[in-house]
């Protein structure tokens, strides 16, 4: 969608600069003909390519047409840095691309600026707006666009001032000495000189009024840049007031995690200074009870390891069979000649299972970055029949994954999601080993090749149990953060590389 409010965030001289980062020559030339500002396909000496540029740019602030395609056409030129933006929330729009040396060092400036600039949160174009400010100031090359059309306008009012200043030619006086013929001709002699004085006059007049126009000019075009100066400092200042704005409720919200916590501490201690007298009042009793119960600790110890032996012979036993009844079940399908054969006549059929939780600490950890899933799931698959890909994820309470979440749903993923679990102890528990395994195991059959997106080693006995049935086992993942022999297990393992991250 058009926003419109973007002609509040940049003007004609950042506009025209931004086109010519975008748009070759040929390209500017056809936007200026689907403009209709010129019907010359083709410059002539008489119109440069910046002429054709600030043409443009004056269209765009002025004609909702000329507004309209201008849009369309930067959009398509900056698509994939849109897309980048629209799944990144406003503090990590700051944290990654606030940096504008590395922005343009990365070669993506311009795209990501307009990106910013066109988004409909106001304060992803305010961030915009700052980068693009800061970057004129540390540059000429978008200042030039502004003294050149300075210049040309300064060239048009010069002109338009030496015409008013222009003084008419000074009327002739009429000599006094020469002789009257009759009383007629002295009337309208005198009429014309009392002309020619009013003329003078006049000129005068336009003189000093020519002169006070040139300089509340020069004081409108000073106070105009003052302006400016202003509007970019009243910026940067708002700016920096909302990001210490968002510093003080943080700190506001540890100090009242701080004070919860104190509260609790003081009642923990109160009690335990209670249940400390209690306890020494009956720490006489307690010695004598521990012994009497310490020996019976040790014959039920006894008794519980006896059992637990037996336990473990029955579930070995058991297990075996487990273990013999699945050989005797996959041996009825086909072999991994036949699998290959079946890749060979057709494609093979794919499943991605991708462990989100383990991707992305490897991802922030190592590179303090993230994984583009859907470039990931394009590479890994290839031309090969795709028939599903599950993305596990474990939701945290204090963050909110609505918007990846449907970005994953929207590409082709089909999202299993659970909460993270709080021990007894304070610790946390979230993970999908267990989950991953039995939904490969259960739609085995169906596929003739498992992708495994995790690093994970825990995964090696069941990239084993795969390859006993036949099928292909593929593992992507971060070199770094991979078991080696999970990478020595796999039939194709695929590093992740700086391609892959965002």
């Amino acid at each position: 969608m058009l926003q419109q409010n973007i002609k509040n965030h940049i003007c004609k001289h950042q506009l025209a600069w931004i086109l010519t980062e975008l748009l070759d020559e040929a390209e500017i030339v056809d936007l200026e003909v689907q403009c209709a500002i010129h019907d010359d396909p083709m410059p002539s000496d008489s119109r440069s390519v910046n002429w054709v540029v600030r043409n443009l740019s004056d269209a765009f602030f002025l004609q909702e047409n000329a507004q309209r395609v201008v849009h369309e056409c930067l959009v398509q030129k900056t698509e994939r840095a849109i897309r980048r933006i629209g799944y990144m929330d406003v503090q990590e729009i700051q944290t990654f691309m606030g940096n504008c040396a590395h922005l343009v060092e990365g070669g993506d400036f311009t795209e990501i600026v307009w990106a910013l600039l066109i988004d409909s949160r106001l304060d992803v174009q305010q961030h915009g707006q700052k980068l693009l400010n800061q970057y004129e100031r540390s540059v000429d090359e978008i200042a030039n666009f502004c003294s050149l059309t300075r210049t040309e306008r300064g060239a048009e009012v010069d002109e338009i001032h030496q015409t008013v200043q222009a003084p008419p030619d000074e009327p002739t006086q009429i000599p006094t000495a020469v002789a009257i013929p009759d009383p007629e001709t002295e009337e309208r002699l005198l009429e014309l000189q009392q002309t020619v004085d009013q003329l003078n006059d006049d000129s005068a007049a336009l003189k000093a009024e020519n002169e006070t126009l040139k300089e509340e000019l020069q004081r409108s075009v000073q106070e105009n840049e003052d302006f400016r100066d202003k509007e970019h400092r009243f910026m940067e200042q708002d700016i920096h007031i909302q990001q210490l704005q968002l510093k003080i409720h943080n700190l506001t919200r540890q100090v009242e995690k701080m004070s919860n916590q104190s509260t609790r501490v003081n009642a923990v201690h109160k009690a335990a200074q209670t249940e400390y007298a209690v306890g020494l009042k009956a720490f006489d009793e307690f010695v004598y009870t521990s012994n009497q119960t310490f020996e019976q600790m040790q014959t039920d110890f006894q008794s519980h390891t006896a059992e637990l032996k037996k336990f473990s012979e029955i579930s070995q036993t058991a297990l075996q069979h487990a273990r013999d009844k699945v050989e005797q079940l996959f041996s009825q399908h086909e072999s991994r000649q036949n699998l290959q054969n079946r890749v060979l006549d057709g494609q093979p059929s794919v499943g991605v299972f991708v462990d989100v939780q383990n991707m992305f600490y490897a991802a922030k950890d190592r590179y303090a970055g993230r994984v583009d899933y859907i470039k990931l799931l394009d590479l890994i698959v290839g031309p090969r029949e795709l028939v599903v890909a599950y993305a596990y994820v474990v939701q945290i309470p204090e963050i909110n994954q609505s918007g990846f979440l449907s970005l994953l749903e929207h590409n082709g993923y089909t999202i299993k999601s659970k909460d993270l679990r709080l021990r007894g102890d304070g610790t946390a528990k979230g993970d999908w080993d267990v989950g991953i395994a039995i939904d490969i195991v259960s739609m085995l059959e169906a596929l003739d090749v498992v992708i495994l997106a995790s690093g994970d080693g825990d995964f090696c006995a069941l990239a084993e149990l795969i390859k006993q049935q036949g099928k292909r086992v593929e593992v992507v993942a971060f070199e770094h953060n991979t078991s080696m022999d999970l990478q020595r297990m796999a039939d194709q393992f695929y590093p992740i590389g700086d391609e892959l991250l965002i």
